[in-house]
This record gives C-alpha cells, sequence and structure tokens, in this order.
C-alpha cells in the first residue's frame, strides 16, 4: 500500500466486503442474466459517491466520479457466474438454478473468482471515494456483464460506453489466480492471454436400427474419429513452441438405446497466442471433419456443418508503459518478491476489447494470487473453487495502488498516451 492510511482503510471495509462476496456468492447470475448482480453493485456504488448509469449493453453498470483535473482511469469487474454445480463445503454456497439460453435447467456457480472481483471493486470504489488526497481525475468503474460469453464488453462499447462517458486514457482489471501464492500479484507486459475461438459442429450420418448398423452412416462414430482426429492438428501441425488448443468439450446424439441417430453436435473451443495459429486450426478443423465424413461415404451435402460464434475474442495484450509503471507501483507497495513476472495464460478474457477502439486504449491487466500451494482452493471453472475470502483485501489494495499510480497529477495519462 501506499501508506498504512491506505491499508487501515481497506481493512475497516473488509468486514463489509465480506459479507457482499458471500451475498454475490450465494445468489449468482448467468451471462446475459446479471439484472440483480448489476443492481447491487449499482446501488454499491451509488452509496459510495458516484453516479452511476445502468443497461449499458445489456446490464452493465457505469460510475463515474470526477476529483478536479487529471487523467481518466477506468476500473473493470466481471460479474457472470458459471452454469456449474457447486461442491464446495461453504455455509454460503450456491444453491441458485437458472435457464440457460437453451431454456435448460442448470446449477449456477461463481466458479470463476467474479463476486471476489466485485468485492474488491467495491472495496477500492470507496475508499478512492473517501481518499480526495490520494488521487486527481475522473475514475470510471465499470460493471461488465457476459464475460463467461466473452460478449460483454463489445456490448458495452456499442451502447456507447466510450462516447456516452468519460473516454478512459487507460483501464485496468484484475483476476484471481489459483497457480500463484496468496500475497503475490502477477503481472506482464504484452499478451497477456489467450485468444479464443467457439465452434458448433452438427456432424451428420444416415440414422437408422441399431441391429442394422449396415444400413446406416453412424454419426456418432465419425463425431468420434473427428474427436480423436483433432488432436493430431495440435500434435502434427502446430510449430513446437506455439500455443494451439483445441478442445471438445460438448458431445450430444442420440435419444435411444437401439436408435442411430442421424447427426451428433459437438461444441468445440480452440486458443491461441497469433492469428496464423488460429487460421490453421480454423482451417484444419473444417479439412479433418469433412475429409473423415468423406471417407465414411457420406457426400457433401451430409458434410459437417460448422459454425463460428459470436463468442470470440483475440489474444489481450498490456500496454508497456502502463503496466511497467502499475508494476513498479506493486512493488513499491508490496515488495519486489510479491510481484511475479507471469508466462502468457491460456485463458481467455475480453476485457482486451475495451482496449481496441480507436484511438487505442492502453490495458492493465493483473493476477491476484490464491493459491496455498496445495490446491485446496480448487482451479477456475471447477465445482470446487474456493479462494480464501482474504483475498478480497489484496485485490481491493491492488486495484487502490494501481490507480492511484495512474491518477497521480504527475501521470503521462493526462496527456491520453
Amino acid at each position: 500500500m501506499p501508506d498504512d492510511s491506505v491499508s487501515s482503510l481497506v481493512e475497516q471495509e473488509y468486514p463489509s466486503l465480506l459479507r457482499l462476496y458471500q451475498d454475490l456468492h450465494a445468489h449468482p447470475e448467468l451471462s446475459g442474466q446479471e439484472e440483480w448482480t448489476s443492481e447491487r453493485l449499482a446501488s454499491e456504488l451509488g452509496a459510495a459517491g458516484f453516479s452511476v448509469a445502468r443497461g449499458i449493453g445489456g446490464h452493465g453498470i457505469v460510475g463515474v466520479l470526477t476529483r478536479g483535473d487529471g487523467p481518466v482511469l477506468m476500473i473493470r469487474a466481471d460479474m457472470d457466474g458459471l452454469p456449474i454445480r457447486e461442491e464446495t463445503d461453504r455455509s454460503y454456497q450456491s444453491r441458485v438454478k437458472a435457464r440457460d439460453s437453451f431454456g435448460r435447467e442448470v446449477d449456477v456457480m461463481h466458479a470463476c473468482g467474479h463476486d471476489l472481483h466485485m468485492a474488491a471493486f467495491i472495496g477500492a470504489a470507496r475508499v478512492l471515494s473517501g481518499s480526495r488526497s490520494l488521487w486527481s481525475g475522473t475514475l470510471v468503474m465499470v460493471g461488465q456483464p457476459s464475460e463467461e460469453t466473452v460478449s460483454g464488453a463489445a456490448r458495452m462499447i456499442a451502447d456507447g460506453l466510450f462516447s456516452r462517458f468519460p473516454r478512459p486514457d487507460a483501464a485496468i482489471a484484475l483476476h484471481v489466480a489459483p497457480d500463484i501464492p496468496a500475497g503475490s500479484i502477477g503481472c506482464r507486459d504484452g499478451i497477456i492471454s489467450a485468444g479464443g475461438e467457439s465452434l458448433d459442429i452438427i456432424v451428420s450420418g444416415i440414422g437408422g436400427h441399431a441391429a442394422h448398423p449396415e444400413r446406416t452412416r453412424d454419426p456418432v462414430v465419425i463425431a468420434s474419429q473427428i474427436i480423436l482426429a483433432f488432436q493430431t492438428i495440435v500434435s502434427r501441425e502446430i510449430p513446437p513452441g506455439e500455443l494451439g488448443i483445441i478442445t471438445v468439450a460438448s458431445v450430444h446424439g442420440g435419444i435411444k438405446h437401439n436408435a442411430i441417430p442421424d447427426e451428433v453436435t459437438l461444441q468445440v473451443n480452440i486458443r491461441y497466442f497469433k492469428k496464423a495459429i488460429r487460421d490453421l486450426l480454423l482451417n484444419a478443423i473444417k479439412r479433418v471433419a469433412e475429409g473423415i465424413a468423406q471417407s465414411a461415404g457420406l457426400s457433401p451435402p451430409l458434410f459437417p456443418r460448422i459454425t463460428l460464434l459470436p463468442q470470440s475474442v483475440p489474444p489481450m495484450k498490456n500496454d508497456r508503459s502502463l503496466t511497467e509503471k502499475v508494476t513498479d507501483a506493486f512493488k513499491q507497495a508490496y515488495g519486489e518478491g510479491h510481484v511475479i513476472r507471469i508466462d502468457p495464460v491460456t485463458g481467455s478474457e475480453d476485457f482486451g476489447v475495451f482496449g481496441l477502439v480507436e484511438p487505442r486504449i492502453p490495458l492493465c491487466y493483473f493476477r491476484i494470487g490464491c493459491g496455498d500451494g496445495s490446491g485446496s482452493c480448487g482451479f477456475l471453472h471447477s465445482s470446487r473453487f474456493a479462494p480464501p475470502p482474504e483475498v478480497i483485501r489484496d485485490a481491493a489494495g491492488a486495484l487502490i495502488v494501481a490507480a492511484t499510480a495512474i491518477l497521480d497529477p504527475s501521470s503521462p495519462y493526462s496527456q491520453g498516451t
């Protein structure tokens, strides 16, 4: 922390932030459905002295607070949960069920730390609002919906985020990291997270009776061969040292033991750091899927139908000078031993989309350690993910340290670099 008084202010807020975190954790909402969550955050920002707008790009919220002349800084928190059934032993664990975009009833859980991000976000908003001597400029606090479908950032931009509200000179965000020890912060400039694409593949065939497979072209078998063949794309076509991941995360086909279906649906995800690898993966997926269908005796009208979904995001890149400024502030506040230079992560994140507008907005995205070395808190997107709530202190403190470094009156970001 810049000084003991700021540490003390964070500590004073912690009991209420813990209650907020527990409430958010117990009431998760799916992407695009964050109505209660956004209203809760909007109410908290309003109570902290921010002017708040709701309904930006769906359930997005924007809080604005100006304290004299200086840079405009955007701080973002993601708000959505995941369709996962929680299996922790916490007294405030989620028991929420909801309807997903397909109308299916699913369990819902904050399995990616967004509840902790929001609690830290509000903690930083409260402390910064009440600490006039620490900064000068404008804070734009953004509660973003639909991060898990990597679509919320683009929707907020399309709804006028950067025209209806002060345009940021810089933007920051954080994410909890179970692979980093609690008490440490992970930083890096340049690419910090992978690009990702989601695809639906409908594998067609000719259905029929299970007693007469010779009269069919079994799409279950074809889909199985496609899934296995995809792995050789990565092992035999991606250059060593380059990132390329293909995951088939969902397979659905058939409704009866003795009836071969007409089609099987695959839900596929890819990850990459370079556009050339993205293009290679997408082209190879099409070639392999069609080749296997042809080898099964199918003609082009029955070749797999591949749909690239609008749940796509490019690799996220941190601005060098902004990240150096924030990293230096962390080292001064916490000591160099607690600030780690990390490798790019293979997860994807649409915070980077905020920086792709013209003129570009410098971004700094960093990771807050929540691990204990034993894996006891689980990992992201796991039904057992349970970061220690005390990490709220670290996350809120890091946002304040970064914000006050950027909103220093002498900061170059006041000139819109």
